[in-house]
């Protein structure tokens, strides 16, 4: 669910979410499971959430869709025989945990890069506590969009864009840490989230570059999102014949589940027009359903850039 607050505002919910979070290495002589969803970590019993779930999954290379499926007793069968094959090839896990449930399950190659850090990398590169900011926060994810009122501009009448940068984040291995373009829609709150077209601005967890190039990146995605704005005009002025159509095939595409589908099709006929920008704001209107999750929203918006992008003069 994306919402509005202030950026300390924000600090403060990470602050309690975070208040049980602790990790371990542990070896994987440890570690035995009752089921996919419990299982007992260095003598203690402990419930597997969703995002690690997955990944011990990837790690074991049991796919989770046939595990999701068997019955408690052949789940830790498969992953017990497989954590004795992993073993002989690693000695450890990287653990990380919410009080008593495994939340993440990461390679020793793993380098911690948690929103809080993120939060006080923005305070100490200027962005003011008092900031209002559009925020996405749950367990798995953090989205923080920063708007920039000075550089709002018309993508039609009565229609105004606030461009800014969104901050985006998971602890648990959704994603990786990314800086990248927003653009808030001002006449319903739609936002846009929109990679950079040159430079670096995703950083996989395995170093702390991020934090060496904070100030860089920052100037990058500003600079870069000023050369955005005529596609904006251009997709006000580009026809779609069929913008449902055009819709699901742009679903196929870049893999929207049936759950956000179904989301975009109902703010399109909120708003419905045979333009490209009344496609994108579809995707973008629907991010707002209080029903999402984080990474369900951000990837609705993240598609709307990526649509953006494909506009052409």
């Amino acid at each position: 669910m994306i919402q509005t607050a202030t950026l300390e505002n924000v600090i403060d919910q990470v602050h309690q979410i975070s208040a049980n979070h602790y990790d371990e290495t542990i070896p994987l002589q440890e570690m035995e499971f009752d089921s996919l969803n419990q299982m007992w970590v260095a003598g203690k019993q402990v419930e597997v959430v969703p995002s690690a779930q997955r990944l011990l999954s990837n790690r074991l290379r049991v796919p989770f869709s046939y595990l999701s499926r068997c019955p408690a007793n052949l789940q830790a069968e498969n992953l017990n025989y497989w954590i004795e094959q992993e073993a002989k090839k690693r000695e450890t896990f990287f653990c990380r945990f919410d009080g008593s449930d495994l939340r993440g399950v990461f390679s020793q190659r793993y380098t911690v890069l948690d929103n809080m850090e993120i939060l006080s990398a923005m305070l100490e590169h200027g962005f003011s506590p008092g900031q209002e900011v559009q925020y996405s926060l749950d367990r798995n994810m953090m989205v923080v969009k920063v708007p920039e009122w000075n550089g709002a501009f018309n993508v039609a009448v009565k229609d105004r864009l606030v461009p800014g940068i969104a901050f985006s984040n998971s602890e648990v291995g959704l994603l990786c840490f990314s800086v990248e373009a927003f653009f808030w829609r001002l006449v319903c709150s739609n936002g846009l989230i929109l990679a950079v077209s040159a430079g670096r601005s995703r950083f996989k967890h395995i170093s702390r570059k991020a934090f060496e190039r904070f100030p860089e990146t920052v100037a990058q995605v500003i600079e870069d999102s000023g050369r955005r704005r005529d596609q904006f005009a251009l997709s006000n002025q580009t026809t779609v014949t069929s913008p449902l159509a055009t819709i699901d095939a742009f679903n196929r595409r870049f893999g929207i589940g049936k759950k956000e589908a179904d989301a975009v099709k109902l703010a399109w006929e909120a708003e419905p027009a045979n333009t490209m920008f009344s496609v994108i704001n579809a995707y973008t209107r629907a991010a707002r359903r209080p029903d999402l999750t984080a990474e369900e929203a951000y990837r609705l918006e993240k598609t709307g850039g990526l649509i953006l992008s494909t506009v052409k003069h």
